[in-house]
């Protein structure tokens, strides 16, 4: 069974980029790492049932803006079925290695799934408004004052990585790549280190 890295962050925050700088950074040191997305079954699914491109749902451009709010509405009727759904369809492709990085988590749902069924360690992306500016954030009514954007803001996280600009990530990831070693060892995983 995997350990879980959970992701959150604000839109713009920069979670992708340090998800892939985390993946990076336990490569290196030989761990078997995985990436999922929750969003991305949904956007899945959400394409399939409206007859969208779901390749253009999962760039940042555009046209995803112009879904944005149907999906979140979408998913949300869901995930009230079944709060779970998106997180199993997520990491279902990753069990075989030894840590799964889900690079999306946006509510405490998605956290008490993983928390439930596996090691994980929480993480959350923060950087100030004016950097996710100037990374093409603006604030949209419906979508950034939803619980997507929001359900997370009080969660109690067991590292935030601070993403702004001026900031040397390495300190950072080195203290993700500690705690993952810690736990590896004291659950004595055998993990793929050639």
């Amino acid at each position: 069974m995997p350990i879980v890295i959970a992701i959150s962050g604000k839109r713009k925050s920069g979670k992708d980029y340090c998800t892939n700088l985390i993946r990076e950074v336990l490569v290196q040191k030989r761990f078997d790492v995985s990436v999922a997305g929750i969003s991305h079954s949904l956007k899945m699914e959400f394409a399939k049932k409206h007859g969208l491109k779901y390749e253009e749902l999962l760039t940042d451009g555009p046209y995803k803006e112009l879904y944005r709010k149907d999906m979140i509405q979408w998913g949300e009727e869901a995930r009230c079925k079944d709060s779970g759904l998106f997180c199993r369809a997520a990491i279902s492709s990753t069990m075989d290695s030894d840590i799964v990085i889900i690079s999306d988590c946006r509510r405490r749902t998605d956290y008490e799934y993983f928390s439930a069924n596996y090691r994980t360690v929480t993480i959350r992306i923060e950087t100030s408004e004016e950097d996710r500016k100037q990374r093409g954030y603006q604030f949209v009514e419906g979508v950034d004052d939803a619980e997507s954007e929001c359900g997370l803001d009080d969660y109690k996280f067991n590292l935030v990585i601070k993403n702004q600009s001026g900031t040397d990530l390495s300190q950072q990831l080195n203290m993700v790549t500690e705690k993952i070693s810690r736990i590896i060892d004291k659950l004595k995983l055998p993990i793929n280190k050639e």
